[in-house]
């Protein structure tokens, strides 16, 4: 008897969890520099601000805003942070995980929509050699150890997930493997 993880259903609980924290994210406080005063309610959305104040606003706000030329958002440079992402997990070794923000993943793919192919393209293979090298870890990792809180707060919540289906799949393969051997 084979036992596989169904492709989809590893990627369906990705796609929810992400669908989920992207929503999360998408709520969080971000600063905003307005370009011009403004006055604005909405849906009992109140911001009322002038020229060149900074006001802490829900990203997706702030994102309209900025998309709109009203204001400019502050958002961390993501491809500075996942250049020294990858040389933090290089650092830290073979066994060891650097520590990332839960909704690293999530901020790179945004900020990634908005560059032109080239550097779209040089952006993803930075993140695919650190998504590889980090995967090969929580693989090895999620092998011999239950998910802790150490670990917990060192992962993004992909990876999360992804340690999760591997722990339990292997913890079911070795029961396969077991069987009942006493008997």
């Amino acid at each position: 008897m084979w036992i596989l993880v169904k492709k989809s259903d590893l990627t369906m609980k990705i796609d929810k969890v992400e669908k989920l924290h992207t929503v999360g994210y998408n709520l969080k406080d971000a600063k905003v520099t307005l370009n011009q005063d403004i006055k604005i309610n909405v849906a009992g959305v109140k911001i009322d601000g002038t020229q060149g104040e900074v006001l802490n606003l829900p990203y997706w706000i702030g994102k309209t805003l900025a998309d709109n030329r009203l204001g400019a958002l502050d958002i961390p440079d993501m491809v500075t942070e996942l250049k020294q992402a990858l040389s933090k997990e290089k650092m830290v070794g073979e066994y060891q995980l650097s520590t990332l923000d839960p909704h690293f993943y999530i901020k790179l793919k945004q900020s990634m929509k908005g560059l032109d192919r080239d550097d779209f393209d040089h952006v993803e293979s930075i993140m695919l050699e650190l998504f590889r090298m980090r995967r090969g870890k929580l693989v090895k990792l999620a092998d011999s150890i239950k998910l802790t809180s150490e670990l917990y707060n060192k992962i993004t919540v992909e990876e999360a997930v992804f340690f999760k289906s591997i722990y339990e799949n292997s913890q079911e393969f070795e029961r396969q493997i077991r069987g009942r051997t006493n008997e």
